[in-house]
């Protein structure tokens, strides 16, 4: 893969990430695995390195946070925001069985209160948010190198390194922050399978979130994945461009957010999503590695799950890996 193809290939997922969507999702719970591997994380050669860079755009809604504790807002008043990020991922395998991953997001947000007896307030704020850190081991596979069957431990810790206190337009919203102020740890396991022509792939999470900036504390989350992925097709009528379909099944759960020790009324709960996706590997010898684009649209199955006034619709994404 020539580097002009790459460059292009980078440009038109940027495009697509700055185009306008409409999509709604948490921003800090999140959903699926965006680091998995489907030949599992440890498998590659040693000292080898690997770049994810992942845009998305959605917007949620949701009933308002009270500004003080005991406070009942007007349950008419609705908080309508857009969040943006782009976000890199960069690996590294220094032994056979064990991969580091950092993480790095640059958030644009906007949020619009809407009042209930008419109005709208407006703020908004862009940066870099937390930085997070994964140790990815395995602990099983049925062969050394490019296994059939795997089992992996993930460890995660997010670090607060995104700005969390800012005042905008006057308040300190904390909804409205790139940052939550707090170390937050996770714990996954994950496996996978190949079969003949597609592979599976599963995991398990939890992630603990601690008391962060401006007295707020993000619900702990638990999350499962389940995906599907076929073997590199090749598209003869295109010149043997290759595709690799895929499908995934995620589930959420989390807990209520606490502000100043009372609960956030509109927030947590579960919600299970279906996510088909599409691979292009940006080359004509499925058996090369080389940069991929990564295509997918988060469905909603429901947002009867979720507590309080929230609703959840489609979170568009598109990202580029790079092997080296």
């Amino acid at each position: 893969m020539s580097s002009r193809s790459s460059c292009a290939a980078l440009a038109a997922a940027c495009a697509v990430f700055l185009s306008q969507s409409q999509s709604r999702a948490c921003s800090v719970c999140q959903c699926g695995d965006p680091i998995y591997d489907q030949q599992g994380a440890g498998s590659v050669e040693v000292e080898r390195f690997s770049f994810y860079l992942e845009g998305s755009s959605f917007t949620k809604s949701s009933g308002v946070l009270a500004d003080t504790p005991g406070e009942v807002p007007n349950p008419g008043d609705r908080d309508h925001s857009v969040d943006r990020s782009l976000t890199a991922y960069a690996s590294w395998t220094p032994t056979p069985r064990v991969t580091l991953t950092v993480s790095a997001p640059f958030r644009w947000i906007t949020i619009d209160t809407h009042h209930a007896e008419g109005g709208t307030d407006t703020s908004s704020n862009r940066g870099f948010g937390d930085t997070s850190f994964y140790v990815t081991t395995r602990l099983w596979s049925d062969v050394e190198h490019h296994p059939t069957t795997w089992l992996e431990l993930r460890v995660m810790m997010k670090a607060p390194t995104g700005d969390s206190d800012k005042t905008v337009d006057g308040g300190q919203d904390p909804h409205i922050q790139v940052g939550t102020g707090s170390w937050d740890f996770g714990l996954g396991l994950s496996a996978g399978h190949h079969f003949d022509r597609f592979a599976l792939y599963t995991n398990v999470y939890y992630r603990l979130n601690t008391l962060g900036s401006l007295h707020y504390e993000y619900g702990d989350v638990f999350l499962a994945n389940l995906i599907a992925t076929s073997e590199a097709l090749p598209l003869d009528g295109l010149g043997g461009v290759l595709l690799r379909p895929g499908l995934e099944v995620n589930y959420r759960y989390s807990g209520h957010d606490q502000f100043r020790g009372d609960f956030y009324r509109s927030s947590g709960g579960s919600i299970v999503n279906l996510t088909p996706f599409l691979e292009l590997p940006l080359t004509l010898d499925a058996e090369r590695p080389a940069p991929w684009l990564h295509l997918a649209v988060r469905m909603p199955l429901s947002s009867g799950g979720l507590f309080g006034a929230q609703h959840e619709s489609f979170t568009y994404l598109v990202g580029i890996g790079v092997p080296f």
